[in-house]
């Protein structure tokens, strides 16, 4: 995994566990807690009948995507766009000298992630009754935040660059619907 990546899922796995005490592979010699650099890489994911692809170095673009988070008040959810980057596996086994999370120390636990690179928001909300939503054409940098488990993934999405008369430049979002299979 690049170094750059790497420093985000170590971050992830410090924040999610509540680990402050995570360290990195590189000096897992002094610990048992710690966090390996060795990821599996996916060239697509199928969810419900849906396939997400990454961009994965490659020309091509990576499946567009609304993501679904928790807001901060624990009740409303706050769907976000964004490009999946790549999809990988990543097998965590939790510090066993920990009390926290006890069974979650029985055995490792395979994670699938998308390495998603979201699109700057944008304030516009002019056509939010319509199901539309706007977004800057650039990406925020990139966080932990990046790193997300496959199942926040909503679904799809179809993106349009626009121009406004005032010359600004703009991302038009649409929302896909789902196949959803009986």
């Amino acid at each position: 995994m690049d170094e750059t990546d790497y420093a985000h899922l170590l971050q992830h796995y410090k924040t999610f566990y509540d680990l402050p005490d995570l360290v990195s592979y590189q000096y897992a010699m002094l610990t048992n807690s710690f966090v390996d650099n060795e990821i599996t890489k996916l060239k697509f994911i199928d969810l419900l009948g849906q396939q997400y692809r990454g961009k994965n170095g490659s020309a091509s673009c990576g499946s567009l995507v609304h993501v679904m988070f928790v807001g901060s008040d624990g009740r409303n959810t706050l769907a976000y766009a964004g490009q999946i980057q790549y999809l990988f596996t990543y097998s965590f086994t939790h510090p066993s000298n920990s009390n926290i999370h006890l069974t979650r120390m029985v055995h490792d636990h395979r994670h699938v992630f998308a390495y998603i690179k979201w699109f700057n928001t944008s304030s516009d909300r002019s056509r939010e009754d319509d199901g539309l939503e706007f977004c800057l054409p650039t990406f925020s940098p990139n966080s932990r935040h990046c790193i997300v488990p496959v199942h926040r993934i909503f679904l799809e999405i179809a993106t349009a660059r626009i121009t406004t008369s005032r010359n600004v430049s703009k991302m038009l979002v649409i929302a896909l619907p789902k196949k959803l299979y009986a």
